[in-house]
């Protein structure tokens, strides 16, 4: 069997050599959008359990003012709603359209 340039070949083949590759990019991009959402949980929920930001025995890169009351609950709030845009974000980049295989379109007779 003699293989075809790929840019010589039907749209066909060359959508189903990408198949492997999606399926990867795919796998990784629900992962990494998973564990940025579980990261960005764990710090939201370790706010408001300690009341204050950032919570007791955290090390920080700079000396920075402790964040208590109501202050402390926003920041957590707004970790919380960046987890769930991350896992909606990695959702929508893992289900993006993909085009369809040659034997589903139909195309008309007018439109050729």
């Amino acid at each position: 069997m003699r293989w075809k340039p790929l840019q010589r070949a039907p749209p066909q083949q060359a959508f189903e050599k990408g198949n492997p590759i999606r399926t990867a990019v795919r796998s990784i991009t629900l992962f990494s959008a998973t564990a940025l959402a579980c990261l960005l949980g764990y710090v939201s929920f370790s706010v408001c359990h300690a009341g204050q930001w950032p919570p007791p025995g955290w090390r920080v890169i700079y000396t920075m003012s402790i964040r208590t009351g109501r202050q402390a609950s926003m920041v957590a709030l707004f970790f919380l709603v960046l987890a769930l845009a991350a896992l909606v974000y990695g959702a929508g980049l893992a289900s993006l359209w993909e085009p369809e295989p040659e034997e589903e379109i139909e195309v008309s007779m007018e439109e050729a």
